[in-house]
């Protein structure tokens, strides 16, 4: 039973990739979400066959039906990544009533922006505010129907709501300053309004975990960029990339990092 619920949650994450992959492509060149999905290459409009996640690009062998031309496999891995990180999520959480199927769903919302903005900010150095705001609105709903299904503390500092609220402001003031006395030279605002939607999913004191983890990642992986000569100092560093990955690490391991790492100071 638990193989079979495994793979519809699988396939279930794969049709939302596939929908992040239209997001992917259409936001960056300000196309409506909606509307039938076509070829890149020679626009013909793809038939239902086409459109099945993961199974039709294996099928097409990665090429256009139409045009024979490649499919970029980047459709293929969202599909993939996303069903792997749905599956994880149940898993890892094992939702046994109501509070686990929440806890749950705000999981897959937060792994899906979190993918998106890895993705977009990776490309094209953007990350929308549809997809970050969306985000907040529905972990914002998801934290309240926590609160007043499980502790029934919606309007404690100490709940999922109000306390990731908090989470989000804290979050995102050091982001605010720095982007402010730097003019943006140092950090886009969207690096800010990313925050607070970690705060908001994270929680206080996660989304410090997913932050550090960030910097630290980043800092690292520049220092390799700029001493192979692939980056200059003042080249741009889509940011956003090390803290989706870093915060969709930190959901899963965030709570066990922190022990460890409090344990080495000797707390």
């Amino acid at each position: 039973m638990e193989i079979f619920i495994g793979a519809i949650i699988f396939m279930f994450g794969s049709v939302i990739g596939s929908f992040l992959n239209v997001v992917i492509l259409r936001l960056p060149k300000e196309k409506k979400l909606t509307g039938r999905s076509a070829c890149e290459n020679c626009g013909a409009a793809l038939s239902a066959p086409e459109l099945v996640p993961l199974f039709s690009y294996i099928g097409l062998r990665g090429k256009c039906k139409n045009c024979g031309k490649d499919i970029s496999p980047r459709y293929f891995i969202v599909e993939f990544i996303t069903g792997f990180l749905f599956l994880a999520g149940w898993l890892f959480i094992q939702p046994q009533d109501l509070t686990g199927l929440m806890l749950l769903l705000k999981w897959f919302v937060a792994l899906s922006v979190l993918l998106v903005v890895f993705v977009t900010d990776l490309e094209h150095f953007l990350i929308f505010d549809n997809v970050i705001f969306t985000g907040i609105v529905l972990a914002s709903i998801i934290n309240l129907v926590l609160d007043i299904t499980g502790t029934g503390s919606a309007f404690s500092i100490r709940g999922e709501f109000l306390g990731g609220l908090a989470a989000a402001v804290a979050a995102a003031l050091p982001f605010f300053i720095i982007w402010y006395i730097s003019k943006g030279s140092w950090m886009g605002f969207g690096d800010v309004k990313l925050a607070l939607f970690l705060g908001v999913v994270l929680g206080i004191p996660l989304v410090g975990v997913g932050i550090f983890l960030a910097v630290i990642l980043g800092g690292a992986v520049s220092i390799m960029l700029l001493l192979s000569g692939r980056k200059k100092l003042k080249s741009p560093v889509p940011f956003g990339v090390f803290l989706a990955f870093a915060s969709a690490f930190t959901l899963f391991y965030g709570g066990r990092f922190l022990n460890w790492y409090l344990a080495i100071l000797g707390f």
